[in-house]
């Protein structure tokens, strides 16, 4: 199983974007070395890093915002943690879609530090391995794929969070560092507005 899993990440990745092609139609959020298109780059410097095309952080400092605001879109991005990390992707209006090292998976939806939406199914890579997602959030409904496998199909942006979070709304994304202080890595990070 876990060998067709790895075929199934390697074909995914492959078909989706190879060590930096930017996917026609997409934006990289990774610009060269430095964090240009991101909130507050030089106080975000001192915790987060680029790095031989990863966005880095250390478990420090804060969350790490785009400059740019967005509606609907479709994002991709590869990430990696280590044992007891925990990490997420913040969209416009503040619903998280968790990235983290537990049994239950990631993909879902976390409010107050468990799944409202929890994923449909485990598709996380072993931990230290990259794993890729596709967000796409379009008029207030989130479809999140993890490794090619969907986990969570048309869910409102606003479910399980009290009180209800409005959507849909235009704003930032944010990359979470994580609670737990150890680090994070994102790779191939692109967006397409839709």
């Amino acid at each position: 199983m876990k060998s067709l899993r790895s075929i199934a990440l390697l074909l995914f990745l492959v078909a989706h974007a190879v060590a930096g092609d930017i996917p026609p139609g997409f934006t990289s959020l990774i610009a060269g070395s430095d964090l240009v298109g991101w909130q507050d780059a030089t106080t975000a410097a001192e915790h987060w890093k680029v790095q031989g095309g990863e966005l880095i952080n250390d478990g420090k400092g804060a969350d790490l915002a785009t400059a740019k605001s967005y509606r609907n879109f479709e994002l991709r991005l590869e990430w990696k943690i280590p044992a007891k990390g925990d990490s997420g992707v913040y969209l416009p209006g503040g619903q998280q879609v968790q990235i983290w090292a537990k049994e239950s998976g990631s993909g879902g939806f976390v409010f107050n530090h468990k799944y409202a939406v929890s994923p449909a199914a485990v598709a996380d890579t072993p931990l230290g391995e990259w794993n890729a997602f596709v967000i796409r959030l379009i008029d207030s409904k989130v479809t999140v794929t993890l490794n090619g496998q969907v986990v969570m199909q048309d869910v409102p942006v606003e479910k399980g969070v009290e009180p209800p979070l409005l959507g849909p709304v235009e704003g930032p994304l944010r990359l979470q560092k994580s609670p737990h202080n150890v680090m994070t890595a994102f790779r191939n990070v692109f967006i397409r507005e839709l």
